[in-house]
């Protein structure tokens, strides 16, 4: 049975379980494409030696056979670069979109880099593997040197969090959307009735507010986009001055033009400085002037992932 893993701390944490509970474990990383290929270097695949597996390192093209190879290493032991498309010797495995892949197949003897890693990125801290030519993986410390000839190193970052900073439909909605897009969900509200409402879809964290003046510590990290959400914008000014002061790559919120602007006076009052205020985004969103929570959720997570992925 094939477990639908594409986040790389998933596969990493599946791998690092697997060999824990003393399964043999094959990781394969894309180490180059060419073409239209789905995955970029770095995507990661973990198979098992019951076939099992976790991760992708193609659209379904070539999956199966990556994963039949890497069963095989475990007879030998002996790591493996395999080619797909342009130049493989693997003529009937055919890749639709053209160009090439090649994946690097490692069966894994311990699980030491891959727990660090794992525990890493649980800790939502950004991580990179090197995978040697001779089979080996490691993580790399402070002086760690990727550089050299027979190493492939890629960097493996937190998926993305959304604070949602408000109450009601379209905080649940932005939340349910972001869930089921696998990103992590934090709900701040002043609202009990929101809060449970988040933690029963699944949020990581809720948080209780009691007043403006009282907020709670943020913890954004770079991988964080903050979102608000209110209708009433008295919690607004401390909430944003506060997140645009922290390492969040995306503030935004909810609102029109005048309300865009009463907040932009209100934080310069407060002062912060003009290009700080510029962070926001507002009226939030791709789409313009919906009334529908489910639209608007869709709209602003649409808006995010565009944003976060330019930084």
């Amino acid at each position: 049975m094939s477990i639908d893993l594409d986040y790389a701390g998933d596969v990493l944490a599946f791998a690092a379980a697997s060999l824990r509970a003393g399964m043999r474990c094959v990781l394969g990383v894309v180490t180059s494409t060419t073409g239209g290929g789905v995955r970029a270097p770095g995507a990661l695949i973990a198979v098992l030696e019951n076939g099992e597996m976790a991760g992708y390192v193609s659209n379904g093209c070539v999956d199966a056979d990556v994963a039949a190879q890497a069963v095989a290493t475990l007879d030998t032991n002996e790591p493996r670069h395999l080619r797909y498309g342009d130049g493989s010797p693997f003529g009937d495995v055919v890749l639709p979109c053209g160009g090439s892949v090649e994946v690097w197949i490692t069966p894994l003897a311990a699980s030491q880099a891959i727990t660090e890693a794992s525990r890493a990125l649980a800790r939502r801290q950004a991580v990179t593997l090197l995978f040697a030519e001779t089979g080996e993986v490691r993580t790399a410390g402070a002086d760690g040197d990727a550089s050299g000839e027979g190493f492939a190193a890629f960097t493996f970052v937190p998926r993305l969090q959304l604070r949602i900073v408000g109450r009601g439909a379209e905080t649940l909605a932005l939340a349910r959307a972001a869930l089921a897009a696998r990103y992590d969900v934090v709900i701040w509200s002043p609202d009990e009735a929101t809060c449970a409402a988040a933690h029963r879809l699944g949020a990581v964290r809720t948080v209780r507010l009691q007043t403006p003046s009282s907020l709670p510590e943020a913890e954004d990290d770079a991988w964080t986009a903050v979102v608000l959400l209110f209708h009433e914008h008295d919690w607004e000014p401390a909430i944003l001055a506060q997140a645009l002061g922290g390492p969040a790559p995306y503030v935004g919120a909810l609102g029109s033009r005048r309300a865009q602007a009463a907040r932009a006076e209100a934080l310069a009052e407060m002062g912060l400085t003009r290009e700080e205020i510029a962070r926001i985004h507002g009226p939030i969103g791709l789409v313009p002037s919906l009334r529908d929570a489910s639209a608007i959720a869709i709209s602003i997570l649409a808006e995010v992932l565009s944003e976060t992925r330019k930084r």
